[in-house]
């Protein structure tokens, strides 16, 4: 609609993973270097594992390293992996163009002749990839299935290269110990960030350029508030940018400005309160320290209202003191908080309630206790001050406590807390997305019994005796013994099945 009036040959955001338009931050260059070197090391790579955010550019790089691959490799690309082992050997049979005639539907015959393919391929020469999006679903069978196929090797190397892309909720399913032998055999690992504001700006200029303009269509104050918005995500970068071309499109203005980019916001995004994004948090107090300015202030001025001018000008992270302890911000503690479970420490929550699980893929509980119970669950947790400042308790060595703060990792006797803490804290655990429902659903149920075969190393625990089990298990770990698989049982599931840090080795 808006292509004529600012001189553009095709719509530039598309949100399609085209080729054309790609945009290879450092981020995304160093991302495709470790799909390629998974593949150019000969076989020898075992898993290659990529994650990222839902919109971060994954599906757009793995079509990309598909065109770049040698001449020498073939690969087979599954885009939907929720299916059965049977299923799994019968896409990659039909992928790679091997004929199933006569054993379709028989996995051990076709894994047989895979075997007897891939040593063919391999005496030519040639090496052998599987590619799996959306590997996040693959069930538990799936990939204890792609786990064999690895032991398709000759001697000097293996004959199955497999690449794994998926969402964070990935990295969680892969903490699961009974996966653990499948954990042990990714050998790289990659993470994929979003954009940075820089990179938001030549992200933009760059599909504005492919699609035929060289004006300066976004005005330094729009990309900044696009930035702020999407969080340097590309498809949601993708998705305002277009609707902001056609606001200024309708407006008859030639270049869009902040206002345009505001009026988009609130069409995209209409229950959506404008709010600021506090990424100076972000800032460690080192750094502002070293700059005088910030902290000139009259010779007649007290403490006190030195603190109130900081804090209004938003460039000092808040302290509080435990025994001369300087904390961190919230915002800052809880970034501490996901990188211990692998997270992206990029995010930003500057609140003391848990954040929305859609922002962090994990499940999160206020609860309110004693250290006892704290050791008991042997897991970090952000502990919330009486002041409402959270501070991160990272591990328990010697009877002390080791407390994240901006001095670095501290020692402090759990005597210390006693004026300070009230017994509230914070807990994260992996997510599931069969837990997103109800409690008593069969998925949850499907689950539970799922956990409980790891826990109990039964693997022949049925929906029978899982019930029973369930009950045990609540009064095992000081819990409600109902049977009911609610929020606090499956916290306790979920920190006893998967691998994840503890406060004591």
């Amino acid at each position: 609609m808006y292509l004529e009036f600012f001189d553009l040959q095709q719509a530039p955001f598309s949100i399609t993973p085209d080729p054309e338009f790609v945009y290879l931050s450092e981020k995304h260059q160093e991302s495709l270097a470790h799909l390629i070197y998974g593949v150019t090391r000969g076989g020898g790579a075992g898993f290659v594992q990529l994650t990222g955010e839902v919109g971060t550019g994954k599906t757009t790089i793995s079509r990309l390293f598909l065109q770049k691959l040698p001449e020498d490799t073939q690969a087979a690309l599954i885009l939907n992996p929720n299916i059965t082992p049977v299923e799994l050997l019968e896409n990659i049979f039909k992928e790679l163009k091997i004929s199933t005639r006569g054993i379709k539907g028989k996995l051990n015959a076709m894994v047989d002749k895979l075997n007897e393919q891939l040593l063919q391929w391999w005496s030519m020469g040639k090496n052998t990839l599987v590619m799996i999006d959306e590997a996040q679903n693959i069930p538990r069978d799936t990939l204890e299935q792609l786990r064999l196929l690895t032991n398709l090797e000759t001697d000097q190397q293996k004959l199955l290269q497999i690449i794994l892309i998926g969402q964070p909720e990935l990295k969680q399913l892969m903490q699961r110990k009974d996966l653990r032998q499948l954990s042990q055999r990714v050998t790289s690992r990659f993470h994929l960030q979003p954009l940075s504001q820089a990179e938001t700006a030549s992200y933009i200029k760059h599909r504005v350029a492919i699609s035929g303009s060289h004006k300066q269509l976004f005005s330094h104050n729009a990309v900044k508030k696009i930035y702020q918005q999407t969080n340097g995500i590309p498809r949601l970068i993708n998705v305002l940018c277009d609707r902001a071309l056609l606001v200024a499109f309708a407006a008859e203005d030639q270049a869009v400005k902040l206002k345009h980019v505001k009026q988009a916001i609130t069409e995209i995004y209409p229950d959506q309160k404008q709010t600021f994004n506090p990424y100076w948090l972000l800032l460690p107090l080192p750094l502002l320290l070293l700059s005088p300015f910030l902290w000139q202030q009259p010779t007649n001025t007290s403490d006190a209202s030195q603190t109130e001018q900081a804090a209004a000008t938003n460039m000092v992270t808040p302290v509080i003191q435990i025994d001369q302890l300087a904390l961190p911000s919230k915002a800052v503690s809880w970034q501490q908080y996901l990188s211990l479970w692998n997270e992206p420490n990029d995010f930003i929550w500057n609140q003391a309630t848990c954040p929305d699980l859609e922002m962090i893929g994990m499940a999160c509980l206020l609860k309110q206790g004693n250290l006892n119970k704290i050791k008991q669950l042997n897991v970090p947790v952000m502990l919330q001050l009486s002041s409402g400042t959270l501070v991160l308790l990272k591990a328990i060595e010697n009877d002390k406590l080791i407390l994240v703060t901006n001095q670095g990792e501290i020692p402090v006797e759990p005597q210390q807390l006693n004026s300070q803490w009230y017994g509230h804290y914070f807990i994260l655990w992996p997510l599931a997305v069969e837990l997103l429902g109800d409690t008593m659903g069969t998925a949850t149920q499907n689950w539970a019994l799922n956990m409980a075969q790891v826990i109990a190393d039964n693997p022949n625990l049925d929906q029978g005796e899982l019930n029973q089990w369930i009950i045990e298990f609540q009064q095992s770990n000081g819990l409600l013994a109902d049977g009911i698989i609610g929020k606090e049982t499956q916290m306790a599931l979920s920190l006893m099945a998967y691998h994840g840090p503890k406060l004591t080795e």
